[in-house]
């Protein structure tokens, strides 16, 4: 296997200088006119680069860039997810403009994710110019609403996993450089109860409370908690009521979900529901549940233990692993069965506040991690 890190090392410069530029170029998810000229430049770069682009328009979020490499070859296709939004409103910065202090780049969304941006280019860019290109099919996805569940993106990144043998997912790693093997399944629900408003003082008897039927319900939600599994359920957020002299007619709860296990997801979610069809505390109160889970989780099962496996095989070092609570684009096609490899991102810390930072060192790490993955991951994975 090529040694490719001494390559990469000559290009740190080259790395950090895009990397500060595309801080500069701020992408929050809603402004979608900022996000189009960063996918526009991007898909004129990877037509620059050989790739057959497609642009898939969206009305509301950043049109998503599909980049194809070599899509007649027969083998299954690597797939690179990659995604263009931050979580910074425009002006942030302003606010907090890029800066370096030694071994470390300070920037609003340099760390989740731009760096990773960087990264695919700088490592398609110079496999071509080594004569390295692999040989196989390849596509990176560029999408444009991962900060907000990957709501619109969703069945195209599916559709695009369900045709490949490799998943790459270049999101944010620690300090340690860490591979990411399993991440927590995202659910977001509200309950609604719809009762009836009256005035509290002179006809108290006509009103049925809705606040009151909602508290009713927090303790039982917050107890389907279970430690031991790594579930949290997380009563979040409670609205109702409009003036104190009024019974409250509505009020909704909003329920935060986080799930290491695909049984865990089905359990809460029919308890959700229970809870939702029980009588209410309040008699004449309609209780109503939404939601769903935005993200599957991605368990660190059999194929994830063997998709790590091979990385460690192919780099012939041992390499470390974690858990995220948080998820990505990499949990949808880890919970179809597809080999995903993910957290293949830049070191640092501090994702979606002031203080994000990459670890510049790292760059060139997991540009020859990558390098090594896509020239060298078997045909046929397991």
């Amino acid at each position: 296997m090529k040694n490719f890190l001494p390559h990469f090392e000559q290009l740190l410069g080259q790395m950090t200088w895009r990397l500060s530029s595309l801080v500069e170029a701020e992408t929050p998810t809603y402004e979608k006119s900022h996000v189009d000229d960063l996918g526009s430049w991007l898909a004129t770069w990877a037509h620059e680069q050989g790739a057959l682009v497609t642009v898939h328009p969206h009305p509301v979020v950043g049109d998503f860039v599909e980049c194809r490499w070599n899509p007649d070859l027969p083998q299954k296709p690597i797939l690179i997810l990659c995604h263009m939004d931050t979580v910074h409103p425009l002006g942030s910065v302003e606010k907090h403009p890029a800066r370096l202090d030694e071994d470390v780049l300070y920037g609003m969304g340099a760390y989740d994710m731009k760096a990773s941006i960087v990264l695919v280019q700088t490592v398609l860019e110079e496999l071509a110019n080594l004569g390295q290109f692999p040989h196989r099919p390849l596509t990176v996805l560029f999408t444009s609403d991962e900060e907000i569940g990957s709501p619109y993106s969703r069945s195209l990144i599916k559709k695009a996993a369900k045709q490949a043998g490799l998943v790459l997912v270049p999101e944010f790693c620690n300090y340690e450089e860490s591979i990411v093997t399993e991440r927590k399944g995202v659910g977001i629900f509200q309950v609604t109860a719809i009762g009836q408003e009256a005035h509290s003082g002179s006809s108290p008897h006509e009103g049925r409370n809705a606040v009151v039927e909602i508290a009713r319900l927090v303790e039982a939600v917050a107890a389907l908690s279970d430690e031991e599994k790594g579930s949290l359920v997380t009563p979040a957020v409670i609205r109702g009521g409009t003036r104190h002299n009024v019974i409250p007619g509505e009020c909704d709860l909003v329920i935060n979900v986080r799930v290491r296990f695909h049984s865990e997801a089905h359990r809460i979610e029919e308890a959700l529901n229970d809870l939702v069809d029980a009588p209410p505390f309040i008699p004449g109160v309609e209780k109503i549940l939404t939601g769903e889970f935005k993200r599957p989780p991605m368990e660190r099962d059999d194929i994830m233990i063997k998709t790590f496996q091979k990385l460690q095989e192919i780099m012939g070092t041992p390499l470390r692993e974690t858990s995220r609570g948080g998820g990505s684009d990499g949990n949808f096609s880890a919970a179809m069965g597809i080999p995903t490899l993910d957290g293949l991102g830049a070191a640092g810390e501090g994702a979606h506040s002031a203080n994000e930072q990459v670890y510049l060192p790292s760059l060139p790490r997991r540009a020859a991690l990558l390098a090594s993955v896509l020239c060298n991951w078997p045909e046929k994975s397991f």
